[in-house]
């Protein structure tokens, strides 16, 4: 939690606001100065340079896949994060509460379970994305050495389209210093805010376990309980905890549909060309470096696993918040007295139906539609291929 705060504070994306802005109320807008990197120095620039390889799909897909697509992924988190930025710390301050609040052992176990899981998936999401990224930035500075060495042209970190006087000492060595640092901000920003939904969804679904004990553990117990109402209140209390997740998960759904929407879209065309990518290397052996094989398939493996932890969640979210109509009906529910037996209706009509995580309010979240954005991403694959097969007999 604490690097994922520090990463995102940094960046200006953290809900919460930090001592210093109350002090200096220009520190709001910081987040201006890596969203300013990201579009001018990298998105303008490539999306300019599309019109030159317009006829080359080769090197449409790479300027797409290098940082093109990527970039318009962590604008819209850059939007979603700064839109909804009260509702998140109101969500993050909850979270904080939960913690405070640990009523059992056996409440700390089950969400230090989740809580493990979900540092130790954003832990390896965060180091693919900046592996991946390092990994390009090292092999993109050996070639503008060599091509300074040989009296080449000058060539940017990205295939890039900047007016001539860019290329010009000491505006190019700006310019590459520049998307350097774009680079990382893209990489922090598009893992960091990632991170923080899988921390939030996983913490929401250790909840619902919960939620489900106390019930069993409600309803198991009535005849035990010495208050006549305290069957009442402990269902009084399940039932305010419900209502509680069910707004968390409002919050959640309502913060970020529009962000998955468009991650679900273009992760969808990038895994598109990225297998489109590495199987034109594979049928061209030689043509490009081992270093360039390994950042695609880095690339390629990250952003597959951020698309599945993404799905995973959503299901897990369904199983988790469907789980508490099983959590009534595998208790003694008919051990209860028939004025009892009605209060558990109001939990049962509540958890009717599931909370879901969706892309848009329509495609929800879920491993079926993980498999089907694989499977439409290599159709659009096997399209590409066939078309620069036809292209070359053509030549």
């Amino acid at each position: 939690m604490e690097c994922i705060r520090i990463s995102l504070l940094v960046l200006g994306l953290w809900p919460e606001e930090h001592k210093l802005e109350k002090n200096y109320s220009f520190l709001r807008y910081r987040f201006l100065v890596p969203l300013t990197f990201l579009v001018f120095l990298i998105f303008i620039p490539q999306s300019a340079h599309l019109f030159i390889v317009y006829n080359n799909l080769p090197l449409i897909t790479e300027n797409l896949t290098t940082a093109n697509f990527p970039v318009m992924i962590c604008i819209m988190k850059f939007i979603a994060m700064k839109s909804k930025s009260k509702v998140l710390n109101g969500v993050i301050r909850s979270y904080a509460r939960d913690w405070e609040n640990v009523k059992s052992n056996e409440d700390s176990k089950t969400m230090l379970k989740y809580a493990n899981i979900s540092g130790k998936v954003s832990m390896g999401c965060y180091v693919l994305t900046q592996v991946a990224g390092s990994i390009l930035m090292i092999q993109q500075f050996f070639v503008i050495i060599r091509s300074e060495l040989n009296g080449l042209d000058r060539i940017f970190v990205f295939p890039s389209l900047f007016p001539p006087v860019f290329r010009v000492t000491p505006y190019y060595q700006l310019v590459c210093l520049g998307q350097l640092i774009a680079t990382y901000c893209l990489t922090i920003s598009y893992s960091g805010v990632d991170c923080l939904v899988y921390l939030l969804i996983f913490h929401l679904c250790a909840q619902f376990e919960i939620l489900h004990r106390i019930l069993k553990q409600a309803i198991n117990t009535s005849k035990k309980m010495k208050n006549p109402d305290g069957f009442k209140i402990a269902i009084g209390m399940a039932v305010r905890k419900h209502e509680y997740l069910n707004w968390f998960a409002k919050c959640m759904e309502d913060s970020f549909n529009i962000c998955f929407l468009v991650q679900i879209m273009f992760s969808t065309l990038l895994m598109c060309f990225q297998y489109f990518s590495v199987f034109n290397t594979i049928s061209r052996s030689g043509d490009r470096p081992m270093n360039e094989v390994i950042f695609m398939v880095t690339y390629i493996v990250g952003n597959m696993l951020f698309i599945f932890v993404y799905c995973y969640m959503g299901e897990l979210l369904i199983v988790a918040s469907g789980g508490v109509r099983s959590a009534v009906l595998e208790s003694n529910w008919y051990e209860l007295t028939p004025k009892n037996m009605k209060m558990l209706m109001f939990i049962l009509l509540r958890s009717k139906k599931p909370l879901k995580l969706t892309a848009g309010k329509f495609s929800v979240l879920s491993v079926e539609t993980y498999s089907n954005v694989v499977k439409t991403a290599a159709g659009y694959m096997s399209v590409m291929m066939g078309i620069e097969s036809k292209a070359e007999e053509t030549i």
